[in-house]
């Protein structure tokens, strides 16, 4: 039977997302195999626009590039976005819904699964084989009939599972046995074997582990060896550095990474960028060591305005000699007020203000529906750049765009992704640099380089059979 593959997770942070995104662009481009991913529910802050305006987890986009394909919001059909103080809004088919807390939440499960459902069916009819994501450990057994991402989908007699687990966390044995005993028989009836991810060192002084856990009943599909990848990082969470060389006397720019800072990828260009050196900011310091300064989404934006409040850093931008530069939430932080009337933004359901940091002379206000949309801009000196606008806040005198000489900044996310925006901020200093580095073509050729290694370490026989 041609089933569709599920990889679940022995715990959190298995690597799920990078064994699932490179297993779809390996059959798609090896084996010729037409692939798409899936993950029933995905709880982010990091998401995009799609096709018609919808949301989707970047986990899920990423995997799409991956593959070639187009992110559809049927991809990832509940996307939860926490708001802090036990709440989320609920994004369904990408449209967001209620913000919620969890008992109400899993009241309404049953109506949600028929949209998981509906979801896969309508990626059934369109592609070959489905490449299905877990959320964090899939055996919470606790959560079983409540949990989307897994439990409700290993349990489909057309899908397979893989379970994936991390070597570097520790207790590798027990997890991988764990697991397996907890699977029911119809699961176990096919299961396809474990994936060992992020083995460091020589591997082959790992045969033994090998042998112990397949003596177990339990094929091992194959041991991974450290990656350094640290592209598509999916929350905030995830690790985020360059192992490329830096040219010489690189920009620096910091990267202010508030509590609730959301859809960070903005920067990986930045991060990745032979000319540019980030560093991440959590806390005050002196900002005048830095070329530029950047301001990326929120999730939260009053309470991050308040957070730049008390650690200090709100007077530390307003004094700094560094250019600044402010993505969506952190373009609303500019302005010189935000009126959240209907509570929505600062989750105390009543209308309240705050006064921002003063550089834009505009207001913003935070309005009832989100403004979600994909499209091409010309932002600042007629700079073209392709991006996402993703916000309910909306500035009464500059709603896309404000320029200033030490200030700018836009509603607009991805926009580092474009190669002439990107380099038009970088030379915009004093600093002249010859620039000629793509991004999209080094991001392909690295997930070719990571795809070849990964070829050779699958058990593909064993995986598809």
């Amino acid at each position: 039977m041609n089933n569709h593959l599920l990889f679940i997770g022995t715990q959190s942070n298995a690597g799920k997302t990078f064994i699932a995104g490179f297993v779809g662009k390996i059959l798609r481009e090896i084996f010729n195999i037409n692939t798409c991913p899936f993950k029933g529910q995905n709880m982010s802050n990091y998401a995009v626009v799609c096709e018609k305006n919808k949301e989707i987890a970047i986990a899920q986009a990423s995997q799409a590039d991956l593959m070639g394909i187009e992110p559809v919001a049927d991809m990832n059909p509940v996307l939860l976005k926490p708001l802090g103080e036990g709440r989320s809004q609920v994004v369904v088919r990408g449209i967001p819904t209620v913000i919620t807390k969890p008992k109400s939440y899993y009241k309404d499960i049953d109506s949600l699964k028929v949209e998981v459902d509906e979801a896969f069916y309508n990626l059934k009819t369109k592609y070959d084989k489905i490449i299905l994501e877990g959320a964090g450990s899939g055996f919470e057994l606790n959560l079983k009939h409540k949990d989307l991402a897994n439990q409700h989908m290993m349990e489909k007699n057309d899908v397979d599972s893989v379970l994936v687990t991390n070597i570097e966390n520790g207790g590798v044995f027990a997890s991988i046995l764990g697991s397996y005993q907890l699977m029911s028989e119809n699961v176990k009836s096919r299961f396809k074997g474990v994936v060992i991810n992020n083995f460091r060192g020589d591997i082959s002084l790992f045969k033994e582990g090998v042998k112990i856990i397949e003596e177990w009943g339990i094929p091992v599909i194959g041991v991974v060896p450290n990656i350094q990848y640290g592209l598509d990082s999916e929350d905030s969470l995830s690790e985020m550095k360059s192992y490329e060389q830096k040219n010489k006397d690189p920009l620096q720019v910091g990267v202010i990474k508030y509590p609730r800072a959301s859809n960070i990828n903005d920067v990986e260009p930045l991060i990745h960028s032979p000319d540019v050196q980030v560093s991440f900011i959590t806390q005050n310091t002196n900002l005048d060591v830095f070329d530029k300064v950047i301001l990326p989404g929120s999730r939260a934006v009053m309470d991050d305005l308040k957070w730049l409040k008390s650690t200090g850093l709100a007077e530390t931008l307003k004094s700094t000699t560094a250019k600044i530069y402010g993505i969506c939430g952190g373009y609303q932080m500019l302005h010189t007020k935000l009126e959240d009337p209907l509570g929505s933004e600062s989750g105390n359901a009543k209308s309240s203000t705050e006064s921002g940091l003063g550089f834009i002379p505009a207001q913003v206000e935070f309005k009832e529906n989100k403004i979600l949309k994909r499209q091409d801009y010309k932002l600042f000196e007629n700079i073209n750049a392709h991006g996402f606008e993703m916000h309910t806040g909306v500035s009464d005198k500059y709603p896309i765009f404000f320029d200033s000489e030490c200030v700018k900044g836009s509603i607009v996310h991805e926009v580092f992704h474009n190669d002439e925006f990107r380099n038009w901020w970088i030379t915009e200093t004093s600093v002249k640099r010859n620039l000629n580095w793509n991004f999209k073509e080094w991001k392909r050729q690295k997930q070719d380089e990571v795809a070849e290694v990964l070829v050779d370490i699958i058990d593909w026989d064993r995986m598809l059979r």
